[in-house]
């Protein structure tokens, strides 16, 4: 006893060393064994991250796993188990907060409890990888194996990745239907909801914007809502103080004074909740003319605040909580509310039919949002909007005078754009939906704006008449219309009213798209392939798309996949056409990852190929969103791309210096030497893109125009940048050879030949954190901080709509011809 007392409790020092008693209420461990069975405990335990601890009964101790996703009884769900260090056995009865600065610092609570029973020798079974046994607990009961993922020469002490899998048994379940908004597993508890964190009230939040689909999706999974007719509100509640946020963070609290009061006396000290302002008529439906009557104080209509999500409460994050439990606590919050603020509900089965019904009342149609998803604050596909009619937000781009008894303007001219940061291309006249108050109005708006310049594409506007206004791109329009021209023009259109809440640079052409496929769906076919070279085939659906790819942030695949969708616009410009190197990790990045050059069958068809070598399998590319969404269904997590493109793989349009420092060089001289090389480059009549890395290295990237080959460019970087160590020998090295570069930053020019590759701008890295290889401007690079800047795959999209302008928009028009 005593023998086996000393081993247990030399297997409690790596526990012990990492643990301040005096300050954590965690036990410092006793080691005898436990009477009455093996013990089996899995505690869900809220630190930097969300995951649930699996500790099993062993030789005095428990052994432990760090499981980032809740475990399951649906044999199809393989967990990531991480193995941590043992710990004691009194640890299996352990629920408390561990303080800030302690390891492990945040909540653990009992998920749940009872025995275990070994299947095989546990010495063995711990050995060789693959441990079989019983559980006999609350939640998880009946066979279950541990299966180590990494070769028994790639292990880590204490840090081996297992997979938790649930065996074919009769305790074995299929994955669950959400529970329904309202249920008793929901209390006014935001701490036992899923996945919420400890966290501050967000002070300016953004909201998250539905994708516009062609059709209600089918397959379970979905919660749908009637689309409501208004303006979208942020409520922010501290402390007895409200402020309402409009979509782009405009403070409307004045505008919406009943609401704000309302706000005040719900029963919490902290929310942040998401809903639309709106007007009802006397058929119970949402009238946008008669919420902008109500604001102007022509009517004395009641404005509501009809509430469908909740994003914080009382300290607790829910922004990654799934949506179904959101609901849920939001509905409780919002019990006996004041008549101002109403709770939106939604039904969870029928979308089609409640489609269908929605149109037939007059609703403007319905949003369907997936009830396991987290709240993200940019346009998704897990919230899809279908509309009964052609409904669209178009810049006001002039007017016409009134004719006969009309007053103020006779019609409006508007316009859209097919892309973000594209000329404005006139749509059409509209000269219905008017009435005498509105027609004033608008004149008093528009006639100080006049310009004598059309502010939209020449082309398009030809033909547009006489006795034209026109107007500068300030305001947007919500307009009706049955359908489009072959030229752009609307037929039929009639004004619902002005959107104040709108930005006129945001309005681009809705163009839905069909929503994303099920189990249920027939996937559509395939496009043609533009060239010969490349094959393309049925697109993907998402496999397992909660699989966790990133546990450190709780980054999923489908997550991935809507982040590809989020940056499209500025991304696929930059990636498109250029052979690939894949770096996959099916499992996340904490688990077995690899490159891959040649693809074959196991990449999906939609991502297109080309072939590099005769004889040999093609390269993979990127086309669209599509081929993007498939790298992210095969655990693609880095894209690697060639600096040339498919139209002339031997003739590279990018050169790449590649600003690797030392780890005692400090972010603020990787700053400064990225502008030195920027301002040589422009001193040879070439421009310089800055793109980080994701690490803590830059990238200088060259625009040029295809021209020399490969060798010619190779020899061109490696004498910049021998130039630039000759003149600076203590600050730059052109040697990878890590003696020589202590204490200088590497400038690897050899990323400049063929086959080589430099990391995809936007592409994540399988990192922690899911850093992001951002394009930035140069007047970001903040040289002044001691470390350098750092963006997750959570924060670009945000980023992004947030900017003024893309930092590369200009990186075509940049080309300059190399000469040698």
């Amino acid at each position: 006893m005593k023998h086996r007392r000393a081993d247990a409790t030399a297997k409690l020092k790596r526990y012990r060393g990492k643990r301040d008693f005096a300050r954590t209420p965690e036990p410092r461990g006793r080691v005898q064994g436990a009477a009455g069975g093996l013990q089996y405990v899995v505690q869900r335990h809220d630190a930097t991250r969300l995951h649930y601890d699996l500790r099993l009964e062993h030789d005095g101790v428990l052994k432990s796993w760090a499981v980032p996703k809740e475990p399951s009884l649906n044999p199809k769900d393989r967990r990531l188990a991480v193995q941590v260090e043992d710990h004691p056995l009194d640890y299996g009865g352990f629920e408390g907060e561990i303080p800030e600065g302690e390891y492990g610092a945040g909540s653990v609570v009992i998920w749940d409890e009872g025995h275990w029973r070994p299947l095989v020798d546990p010495d063995e079974g711990l050995e060789d990888g693959k441990l079989d046994f019983e559980l006999e607990g609350l939640r998880l009961r009946g066979r279950f194996t541990l299966v180590r993922m990494a070769d028994r020469d790639k292990r880590r002490t204490g840090k081996d990745n297992w997979l938790l899998i649930k065996r074919h048994d009769r305790t074995a379940k299929a994955a669950p239907k959400p529970p329904r908004a309202g249920s008793a597993r929901t209390k006014l508890d935001p701490g036992k909801a899923h996945h919420t964190r400890r966290a501050s009230l967000p002070k300016r939040p953004l909201p998250q914007l539905a994708t516009a689909v062609t059709r209600v999706p089918e397959g379970a999974g979905w919660l749908f809502e009637p689309k409501l007719d208004g303006y979208r509100l942020l409520c922010r509640v501290e402390d007895g103080e409200t402020v309402l946020l409009t979509r782009r963070g405009h403070d409307w609290t004045d505008r919406f004074a009943r609401i704000a009061a309302a706000a005040r006396k719900l029963p919490c000290r902290a929310a942040l909740i998401d809903g639309e302002a709106v007007v009802f008529d006397s058929k119970g439906l949402t009238s946008f003319q008669r919420l902008q009557n109500a604001l102007a104080g022509g009517a004395d209509a009641p404005i509501v605040l009809v509430a469908f999500d909740l994003l914080h409460l009382d300290g607790w994050d829910l922004t990654r909580t799934p949506l179904v439990e959101r609901k849920a606590l939001l509905e409780l919050l919002l019990d006996g509310a004041p008549d101002s603020i109403r709770y939106g509900a939604h039904v969870d089965e029928g979308g089609a039919k409640f489609f269908s019904a929605a149109c037939k009342l007059g609703l403007e149609g319905v949003i369907a949002k997936r009830a396991a998803d987290p709240y993200r604050e940019t346009r998704t596909r897990s919230w899809l909007k279908v509309k009964c009619q052609k409904r669209e937000e178009l810049v006001v781009v002039g007017f016409t005078d009134p004719a006969g008894s009309r007053v103020g303007v006779g019609a409006l001219l508007v316009a859209t754009r097919e892309r973000a940061g594209e000329p404005l291309e006139y749509a059409g006249k509209v000269g219905t939906g008017f009435d005498e108050r509105t027609l004033r109005a608008l004149h008093a708006r528009l006639k100080p704006i006049e310009t004598a310049v059309p502010p939209v594409d020449k082309a398009s506007a030809r033909n547009v008449g006489r006795g034209v206004h026109w107007v500068e791109p300030e305001l947007v329009a919500e307009i009706t219309y049955t359908e489009r021209t072959s030229d752009g023009r609307l037929r039929h259109p009639v004004y619902v009213g002005l959107r104040d809440d709108k930005a006129a640079a945001e309005v681009v052409m809705e163009n839905p798209k069909p929503p994303p496929h099920t189990g249920n769906d027939a996937p559509p076919a395939a496009r043609t392939a533009r060239k010969s070279k490349v094959r393309s085939a049925t697109p993907v659906r998402l496999t397992h798309p909660d699989k966790v790819l990133y546990p450190d942030p709780g980054v999923t695949k489908r997550e991935l996949a809507d982040y590809w969708s989020a940056v499209a616009e500025p991304a696929l410009p930059l990636l498109r056409g250029r052979p690939l190197t894949l770096y996959r990790c099916p499992d996340g990045y904490a688990a077995q990852c690899f490159y891959q050059k040649h693809v074959g069958a196991g990449v999906p068809g939609v991502v297109p190929r080309v072939e590099v070598t005769p004889g040999e399998d093609p390269y993979a590319m990127i086309e669209n969103v599509a081929s993007l969404h498939a790298l992210a269904q095969i655990g693609v997590l880095e894209i690697h791309v060639w600096g040339s493109r498919a139209e002339h793989l031997d003739r590279p349009d990018i050169i790449v210096f590649d600003l690797d420092p030392a780890e005692n060089v400090p972010w603020g001289e990787v700053a400064s030497a990225a502008l030195a090389t920027k301002e040589r480059l422009e001193a040879l009549g070439l421009h310089a893109f800055a793109k980080l890395t994701g690490g803590k290295g830059l990238h200088v990237v060259v625009p040029v125009k295809p021209g020399p080959t490969w060798p010619a460019v190779k020899k061109f970087a490696r004498a910049f940048v021998l130039e630039m160590v000759r003149e600076e020998p203590r600050r730059f090295v052109a040697s990878m050879s890590k003696k020589k570069r202590v204490g200088k930053i590497f400038i690897d020019y050899l990323r400049n030949d063929a086959e080589a590759t430099a990391i995809g701008a936007y592409s994540p890295r399988a990192r922690p954190g899911a850093p992001i290889a951002l394009p930035i401007e140069w007047d970001e690079l903040a040289p002044d901080s001691s470390t350098a800047p750092r963006f997750g795959l959570r924060d670009v999209p945000k980023l992004i709509r947030t900017r003024k302008r893309d930092p590369w928009e200009r990186f075509e028009a940049a080309r300059r011809p190399l000469v040698d």
